[in-house]
């Protein structure tokens, strides 16, 4: 059946092409064609993630960005952590929880501000779709929100290590 095989086709990320040309070996991940190493072997890189600092992939994460008047009132209410404590220029980012009614964890994420009233919700991929239903049902009472599931238009790579920040300045 034609439609079970598109069903069945993975995803690729903007730097699919890249990975390939380093010599990457791919596997299916959540639906995704990711990497999962390269020629020089996954203790080395882990060692030099570990030592300096590594560059990741990570476009196959959720992503939905929140604005709006109601943007930060509205994450007060479906996250666990203060979204009002981001502060651009010093702390833009926070680890967070998105809990359910009962106090447990629909997913975990990471909530980014760059500018007043809009904010970017990162999700794990295998909880996007989960996530994105639990969060439009929250947003129902919210009438300044706009709540956009902009997965795929915006690709996201990861630096990490004890390098980062130097190497970012």
């Amino acid at each position: 059946n034609r439609e079970d095989d598109n069903m069945s086709e993975t995803r690729r990320t903007p730097l699919y092409a890249r990975h390939r040309s380093l010599g990457a070996k791919m596997v299916e991940f959540v639906g995704w064609d990711m990497p999962i190493m390269y020629p020089r072997g996954i203790v080395e890189e882990h060692l030099s993630t570990r030592k300096t600092a590594g560059l990741f992939d990570v476009s196959h994460m959720g992503r939905f960005i929140v604005k709006g008047h109601e943007a930060t009132p509205f994450l007060q209410h479906v996250l666990t952590n203060n979204a009002e404590a981001l502060d651009r220029r010093e702390a833009g980012a926070q680890y967070t929880l998105i809990p359910n009614e009962s106090g447990g964890a629909v997913d975990d994420a990471y909530l980014y501000r760059f500018v007043q009233d809009a904010f970017l919700l990162v999700v794990n991929a295998a909880n996007r779709d989960k996530d994105w239903e639990h969060l439009q049902e929250a947003s129902r009472s919210y009438s300044e929100l706009d709540l956009i599931d902009c997965t795929d238009q915006i690709s996201m790579i990861a630096l990490q290590g004890p390098r980062s920040r130097h190497i970012m300045e």
